[in-house]
């Protein structure tokens, strides 16, 4: 299956994006499913660690992250400069839904291509949103509705020259109303992204710091 075909199979099933897609789909027993799908972005030991901050009110929401790695690599695979739009998929790997002391608390994390490339984040005026926290590592200091986002090459086989550059990876983590914090934000980040680049292929090495959030 071409990139254009396997993009046009897999628009109606986007992993984010619209607001349906943020609602759980039920009450009840903790899926299995879900547990092993935030398990790969977030490591195991950590979806353990939320586990025991929200307690027995844990809830992931089940996303598709094979779909998420086929939608990614063909929209990569037809990302042209010249026509570019920067139209872009946001999809969500792992949402945690739980309450703290009567309210709500998410942990969400966000995987998509950025409409920001390398040269936007590390030359002129817009440079200084961005701190360089590790070489090839960026971190957008303006906290946005999803966290803030981490910027990073990542070139994926078939796609034009340069696509690692201009067309780089953004993952962010948004942690809202999780009092106890037996696993930090900047781990929960740090994991997703190692394990997003892993499951994407990167070709890139880079490293990811312990720290990464703004202080």
């Amino acid at each position: 299956m071409t990139a254009v075909a396997l993009l046009a199979a897999l628009s109606a099933t986007a992993c984010g994006g619209g607001r349906d897609s943020l609602e759980p789909k039920g009450a009840g027993a903790v899926s299995p499913a879900a547990l092993k799908n935030c398990g790969q972005v977030f490591g195991e030991r950590n979806v353990e660690a939320l586990r025991a901050d929200l307690g027995g009110s844990l809830q992931p929401h089940d996303r598709s992250l094979t779909e998420m790695k086929e939608r990614m690599i063909a929209e990569a695979q037809l990302w042209d400069p010249a026509t570019d739009k920067l139209s872009r998929t946001t999809f969500l790997p792992c949402q945690i839904e739980g309450r703290v002391d009567g309210k709500e608390a998410w942990v969400n994390a966000t995987v998509g291509w950025s409409t920001y490339d390398v040269t936007f984040v590390t030359d002129g005026k817009h440079a200084r949103d961005f701190r360089e926290v590790a070489k090839g590592v960026y971190i957008d200091r303006r906290e946005g509705v999803g966290g803030n986002p981490l910027i990073m090459p990542c070139t994926v086989p078939g796609t034009r020259a340069g696509q690692g550059q201009e067309l780089p990876l953004q993952v962010s983590v948004a942690d809202t109303d999780r009092t106890d914090r037996s696993v930090s934000t900047d781990q929960l980040l740090k994991a997703l992204a190692e394990n997003t680049r892993e499951l994407l292929g990167c070709a890139e090495k880079v490293t990811v710091p312990e720290e990464l959030l703004p202080r």
